[in-house]
């Protein structure tokens, strides 16, 4: 999961600098162009075309800042730090540290239960697994609302029932997928 994530950000990133870079040409190459879709731009977001082109001209002087400007007002996109891998680094080791963390929560079920209460049977293991695994969800929904600025409550809910659906679906197919290797077994043939 931290790879991945490292991957994807990473990904994105030069994706960013590469529209960059096509923008930057395209100022080079088109300036007149690029001004009137920015002038464009501002007059949809409510400015006069005398407002808009004062202030176009005025920023298009400074050309990096402009193509900034142009990124996030036209791509809508943020413009990634020179150091993005390093970043991209970062954000790889905490989807990491995080799935590691959060995803041991089903195995409590499985280990810590069992430990404290040895004589129960397997489903009653599953079916605290499950317990365990919603109250991490909904815990980790809570916590998820101190950066998003959104009631703690909804925000658990939401994630243990995002959580949960997803499990669910696993648990779904994992169960039809044994039962199609069972019958397989039973016949002696192969998928």
């Amino acid at each position: 999961m931290g790879v991945g994530e490292f991957l994807s950000s990473k990904a994105n990133n030069e994706w960013i600098l590469s529209e960059k870079r096509r923008e930057e040409w395209e100022m080079e190459n088109f300036r007149d162009g690029e001004i009137q879709e920015m002038i464009d731009i501002y007059v949809s977001k409510g400015f006069t075309t005398e407002d808009a082109t004062l202030v176009i001209k005025t920023m298009a002087k400074y050309e990096g800042f402009f193509v900034d400007i142009m990124m996030q007002q036209e791509l809508e996109l943020q413009v990634p730090d020179e150091d993005h891998v390093e970043q991209s680094m970062k954000e790889g080791f905490v989807m990491f540290c995080s799935f590691a963390f959060f995803g041991t929560a089903p195995l409590l079920g499985y280990t810590l239960i069992p430990w404290m209460f040895p004589h129960l049977e397997s489903h009653t293991l599953f079916q605290s697994a499950c317990v365990v695994t919603g109250l991490v969800l909904f815990m980790l929904g809570s916590i998820k609302s101190n950066f998003s600025r959104t009631n703690w409550f909804w925000s658990g809910c939401e994630t243990l029932i995002l959580g949960g659906s997803c499990a669910t679906v696993a648990y779904t197919i994992g169960y039809f997928v044994n039962g199609l290797l069972d019958d397989d077994n039973e016949t002696g043939g192969a998928l």
